[in-house]
């Protein structure tokens, strides 16, 4: 029989990695035989349509010169998906300040009178987009 060593293998969406900044998934793969002395070229890149992002509550605490940020789990993440995370202090333009790997950041302060946050899912490219906000803290006061 023709099919007797064929193996199928299932990968779950949510355990891709990062997306693209159009919310979808990028997959590569390359076969390796058993004995693992063996491997074929990556394949060409394929995009999967992801979950939407569901925009969750959160929280913005200041402590001292420490800004502290939570932000609930979305339902349609797994326990290994990165945040990216995004502050404008004083009304200025969005940075990226960092990537987080669960559902809470800490920073110092560095604005003087206002902050605003985003978390967003984690993309290839780290740039604001509102298909991957997960969490807008609103503008906070710092005094």
């Amino acid at each position: 029989m023709a099919d007797q060593g064929i193996k199928n293998i299932v990968v779950k969406k949510e355990l891709l990695g990062k997306t693209t900044s159009d919310n979808k998934r990028i997959i590569r793969f390359r076969l390796v035989s058993e004995d693992k002395n063996r491997k074929s070229p990556w394949s060409q890149s394929f995009f999967v349509d992801n979950e939407p992002i569901k925009t969750v509550s959160g929280d913005l605490n200041i402590i001292g010169n420490t800004i502290i940020v939570n932000w609930f789990k979305s339902s349609n993440f797994s326990s290994e998906d990165k945040y990216d995370i995004f502050v404008s202090f004083d009304g200025a333009e969005y940075s990226n300040i960092g990537i987080a790997n669960s559902n809470t950041y800490s920073f110092l302060k560095t604005g003087t009178s206002s902050v605003r946050v985003l978390v967003q899912a984690a993309s290839i490219n780290p740039v604001i987009n509102n298909t991957l906000k997960v969490y807008d803290s609103g503008v906070r006061s710092l005094v």
